[in-house]
């Protein structure tokens, strides 16, 4: 039996967690695997694990401050020593306790800090880097004492290179969708490209939640023809504001939820999906083959999505909640057209086995090394 650690985070919004659900489901699969997925953050002790929900605050609230730090650390070497000496016990009790095989890290946070608990404790285990992000690669997803990193993108594998990373030690695979989203897809029926009126649209703004989706709201709804369907997420407290303050006029074209866990029958239902241009987000519009319409906040490592989407013509940017409006009636021009063609581009892209594929990769590093 092959056992297998996963360490990811579940407060640093819903990316990681998504992609551990992903490979988790697949480990599931095979009968010589045992998969285990721990938060690296709770790891690090409660004082870290608190502290990683600064994220959400930064992200949601001062995205320029987090801007600003992402630039500063990008293209340097910061030094793990704090990580890694706040980790030790709790890793090493883990390792005593699990014995994996191989350990897959899934946050950039981590990756330093595991290769040098592993060494100083004189230790033999593989450890797999699978990034989290598509195209905008940050220096600290780059360790080249990783025996591999998974990279999804061709853009990410070159730009992992500029880090230092040498090439033997990088894989380009795909970004791993969770298996319900290709099933989902699979199952659908195909859809007519022909324009919908009215037009149903899905505003979300990530496991977070964005207090842009209020603005966004209200734009939206000045069109007569919208039917509109909000996802707040975590974001109770939004999820409340919104529920008031929609119009009595405007409730029965409008649905507000919050958390839920079948997004992807949400996007099978819709038209357009309107959110932030995270990498999750991105590629399971992709997968649904729902057009998507990205808006900010504008964090820089989610920049290149921005680019990836307009360059490969899967999606469209939105840089302001007034221009709105604009862009959907211009993907519904000429009888739909433009959605047309965003969804024949997403065709093209879509794969439905990257997360199947990343776990066999990774499963057999244990029998090469």
């Amino acid at each position: 039996m092959k056992k297998i650690l996963i360490i990811t985070s579940v407060t640093t919004g819903s990316g990681h967690k998504s992609i551990c659900d992903s490979l988790i489901e697949q480990f599931e699969l095979m009968p010589d695997v045992n998969a285990k997925a721990v938060d690296g953050f709770d790891m690090a002790g409660s004082f870290a694990y608190h502290s990683s929900y600064i994220y959400g605050m930064l992200t949601r609230h001062c995205p320029w401050l987090y801007n600003l730090f992402w630039k500063i650390t990008d293209n340097v070497k910061p030094g793990f020593r704090l990580v890694t000496h706040m980790c030790r016990q709790r890793f090493l009790e883990l390792v005593r306790s699990f014995e994996p095989d191989l350990i897959i890290s899934v946050h950039s946070f981590f990756n330093t800090s595991l290769t040098n608990l592993i060494k100083t404790s004189g230790l033999s285990i593989p450890v797999a880097v699978v990034q989290a992000d598509l195209v905008s690669i940050h220096s600290t997803w780059c360790n080249p004492d990783a025996d591999v990193t998974v990279c999804p993108t061709e853009e990410a594998y070159e730009i992992s290179i500029k880090h230092g990373m040498p090439r033997e030690k990088l894989k380009v695979i795909g970004f791993p969708v969770r298996k319900k989203f290709a099933d989902a897809h699979k199952a659908s029926s195909i859809q007519s490209f022909a324009r919908p009126k009215p037009i149903r649209v899905l505003l979300m703004g990530g496991g977070e939640g964005s207090r842009g989706l209020k603005t966004y709201a209200d734009i939206l709804l000045k069109d007569p023809d919208i039917r509109l369907t909000i996802i707040c997420g975590r974001n109770v407290k939004l999820l409340k504001t919104l529920q008031k303050q929609i119009r009595p006029q405007d409730q029965e074209r409008v649905e507000i939820l919050g958390f839920i866990d079948d997004i992807e029958q949400r996007m099978l239902d819709n038209d357009i999906l309107i959110a932030r241009g995270s990498p999750n987000t991105l590629t399971e519009a992709v997968m649904m083959g729902i057009p998507v319409i990205l808006t900010g906040p504008f964090l820089e490592q989610e920049r290149g999505n921005y680019r990836l989407a307009e360059e490969q013509n899967i999606g469209v940017v939105c840089k302001h909640p007034n221009e709105i409006l604009t862009i959907i009636n211009d993907l519904l021009d000429n009888d739909g057209a433009a959605l047309k063609n965003i969804r024949e581009a997403q065709d093209r892209m879509r794969t439905y086995d990257n997360a199947r594929d990343i776990a066999s990769y990774v499963c057999d590093l244990i029998n090469r090394l």
